[in-house]
């Protein structure tokens, strides 16, 4: 998991609770120096409070503070999670104070939902499965197929030359190949190298995934924010900001519904990912509907256009993760 994403996430648990215990009461504040009589500094609104403490207690504050039923997350999970569009109608209406930012609550759901993502992928055997493969497909290449300009052309290499018993790539073999199928133009020797780093050694290849998925997926709320500002162009009522919000509470609830899935589709049934396929279009589907304040067909149509655009996105970054993980490797 990449680091930024882990510290953001945890100090956006600074957002969600809501009665940390203000230790420092009496003293000067450390933000500004005036002196706190209460729980927040008068001057700077800092909280009075010293996080130098066991790590228990800090745990069990937030923990404590996020399960409260007069928590800001009680009253925002179920109209996020079960009411589509509601939680972004309230909010950008103004009623702010009472539910946890947009913000602070897709980090979280992002922490989530990466956390489970590849602790399922690094607990999975695939990676090893699919190298085993690759490894048994080379030892039943026996012989070598003559290409079409007949047997004075030599033949490409096939896997049983690249691969040798024990999983070790012939990188100089690779790259005379390459080079010769192109017309002697020199190829970029390090990304051969660490194409086969990353064939060798796949579980480097899983923490470069796991260092760059994470950073290129946010990338993916902006352009749904583009998108939703595209398909609003006419409604001059309906603000960028109001998109960015929007666009946040729909990430944070498939980033959620995401986690769910995989967890269920791990320990129940597989046909949960699929359920969950389609209640995540039901879903945006009806938040277009409550947000945008439109009917059956132009919602549908705002529907596509935006599966359309996380289909491109989701494909790009997909590809970019693939291949700065092989480069990490």
């Amino acid at each position: 998991m990449a680091s930024e994403i882990e510290m953001a996430g945890l100090a956006s648990l600074g957002g969600v609770a809501t009665k940390q215990k203000a230790d420092l009461s009496g003293r000067p504040c450390l933000n500004c120096g005036t002196v706190v009589d209460q729980r927040f500094c008068t001057n700077c609104g800092q909280l009075a409070a010293s996080f130098h403490r066991p790590i228990w207690s800090l745990i069990s504050e937030t923990i404590t503070d996020t399960l409260a039923l007069d928590g800001r997350l009680s009253r925002t999970m179920p109209k996020l999670l079960l009411r589509p569009g509601a939680l972004t109608k309230a909010y950008i209406s103004g009623k702010r104070a009472r539910y946890v930012p947009p913000f602070r609550l897709f980090l979280l759901a992002s922490l989530i939902f990466y956390f489970v993502l590849f602790a399922i992928i690094g607990n999975a055997t695939w990676l090893d499965d699919l190298k085993l493969g690759a490894l048994e497909t080379a030892s039943q290449q026996e012989e070598v197929l003559q290409p079409e300009g007949g047997p004075d052309v030599p033949a490409p290499p096939d896997a049983a030359q690249i691969i040798d018993a024990d999983g070790n790539v012939d990188r100089e073999l690779i790259k005379k190949a390459l080079t010769d199928d192109q017309d002697g133009e020199q190829v970029d020797p390090d990304v051969v190298d660490r194409a086969a780093d990353a064939f060798e050694n796949p579980k480097i290849f899983l923490l470069g995934l796991e260092k760059w998925a994470p950073r290129l997926s946010v990338l993916l709320v902006p352009s749904t924010i583009l998108a939703l500002v595209i398909l609003h162009f006419w409604r001059r009522k309906i603000y960028v900001y109001d998109h960015a919000i929007h666009a946040l509470h729909l990430h944070t609830w498939l980033y959620l519904g995401g986690s769910v899935a995989m967890v269920t589709g791990l320990y129940i049934s597989a046909w949960t990912a699929w359920a969950f396929l389609i209640l995540a279009v039901l879903y945006v589907w009806r938040s277009l509907a409550v947000v945008g304040e439109t009917g059956f067909f132009m919602s549908f149509w705002r529907l596509l256009n935006l599966l359309f655009t996380w289909a491109i996105m989701g494909f790009v970054l997909a590809l970019t993760s693939v291949i700065l993980g092989a480069i990490a490797a």
